[in-house]
């Protein structure tokens, strides 16, 4: 027994080599095109459990019967190949990378008006869906189709409408653009006739108390209003509208690509009333007269490998407002007690700039950075009482995100300037 063992030992050597195996290299093109091993490759027999991987340099070495057919190479990234083998023979097998999966759509009609059930506070939001319900709108009048807030007229003589949240007036409001406080100072009264609705991208309201992230002006609640992107604006918008009651208003909007990173928008509306209206018969009229110009050209700057996005915005207007008895003629009656009218003719001048910066591997912190300057002039007189007023205004704002241990723990912390200064001019004629 000890000598057949012996004979077997010693012509195992032999026996393993007689044995048919098949050798063969799994392998790769690179960047630079030229043809590398590819190590850890699975290769092995379709229906079998005889296989074997290759080596750090790609190369293997598996058994070979007649009955196996088809050899299959695998690796994870790569596509699965099936050969044919019919002989013994040396095989060297390109692996050639997995395409993408296939695209899957999720489609998915979006509310013109949604609430938000992810945070605590009480927020609305109206997109443009909802907007377009309007023919023609500012932000004053953006609000008659949702029953959200109140909008009332809050004198008839100018026609200023005013909002109301939870029973309270626009001054206990706080009114933002792009989370900047707007409609506030010099602009309370007429604020909400500065920005039309063909700028508005969505509209967010708070009712009841809300962060003062943007600011400490809110007792009632909070309305920011989104306005349209340079980067996704439309390449050319053209807007126009009439009404018999004598309102003409035109918007136009462009957009250019100036750079991979740089894309601006360019925003005119323009509108006026000149027919005087008096349906009523009582020498007043129904509607004030009114004439606007307003342009804003905004940039935004976006840099998504480096955590990048800033959006800068300039704007000027003009507005032009005059309300009274039919008959008046500012150049004939102005500051007379012939013929009683009021006009308000204001100018303003608005630039704003927001930086954020969100670190590429903890997307969980940003920081965020605003400043805003504006210059608010306004001269008017209401018969034979003068109103002048010239308001500048300097925000700046800087909020650094963050989360506690996990992204359930989230925290806000910053810091924020606001300087105003006003230059009143006011005479009361006591006509008793």
């Amino acid at each position: 027994m000890k000598n057949i063992l012996k004979i077997l030992i010693l012509f195992l050597p032999f026996l393993t080599a007689s044995q048919e195996v098949i050798k063969g290299m799994a392998m790769i093109e690179t960047k630079d095109g030229k043809h590398a091993g590819l190590p850890g490759a699975a290769v092995y027999w379709l229906g079998t459990q005889v296989g074997t991987t290759t080596n750090d340099k790609g190369w293997f070495t598996i058994a070979y019967k007649p009955e196996y057919k088809k050899l299959i190479f695998s690796y994870i990234g790569y596509r699965t190949d099936t050969i044919t083998v019919t002989e013994p023979r040396e095989i060297h097998h390109m692996m050639t990378e997995a395409g993408e999966l296939d695209e899957v759509t999720i489609q998915s009609e979006k509310k013109n008006t949604a609430v938000s059930y992810l945070q605590s506070a009480n927020i609305v939001t109206i997109n443009e869906g909802e907007l377009l319900k309007a023919a023609c709108c500012n932000l004053s009048e953006s609000f008659e189709t949702n029953p959200s807030i109140d909008v009332n007229f809050s004198d008839a003589l100018t026609g200023t409408k005013q909002i109301k949240l939870l029973g309270l007036t626009s001054p206990y409001i706080l009114i933002a653009q792009e989370n900047i406080p707007n409609v506030r100072g010099a602009s309370q009264a007429f604020g909400l006739t500065f920005t039309p609705g063909t700028w508005i991208e969505s509209i967010q309201i708070t009712k009841g108390a809300g962060s003062v992230i943007n600011g400490f002006e809110s007792i009632a609640g909070q309305i920011n209003t989104e306005l349209k992107k340079p980067l996704r604006d439309n390449r050319i918008f053209v807007n126009a509208y009439s009404s018999l009651n004598g309102r003409l208003e035109l918007n136009t909007q462009f957009k250019q690509k100036v750079s991979d990173k740089w894309n601006t928008s360019l925003f005119i509306h323009g509108n006026q009333r000149t027919a005087e209206i008096d349906r009523n018969d009582n020498d007043f009229l129904d509607i004030p007269l009114a004439k606007q110009i307003n342009i804003m050209n905004r940039w935004q700057y976006t840099n998504a490998k480096k955590g990048f996005v800033s959006f800068i915005n300039f704007r000027y207007l003009k507005d032009d407002k005059q309300s009274g008895e039919v008959d008046f003629n500012p150049d004939l009656h102005q500051l007379s007690t012939e013929e009683y009218g009021s006009e308000i003719d204001t100018e303003r001048f608005d630039i704003s700039a927001k930086l954020g910066y969100v670190f590429p591997e903890t997307p969980y912190n940003s920081i965020g950075f605003q400043l805003a300057y504006s210059v608010h002039d306004q001269n008017s007189y209401f018969g034979i009482n003068e109103y002048n007023i010239n308001h500048k205004s300097v925000y700046s704002n800087a909020i650094f995100n963050s989360v506690l241990g996990s992204t359930l723990h989230k925290f806000k912390t910053g810091i924020s300037f606001t300087y105003d200064t006003y230059d009143e001019f006011c005479t009361l004629t006591n006509s008793s």
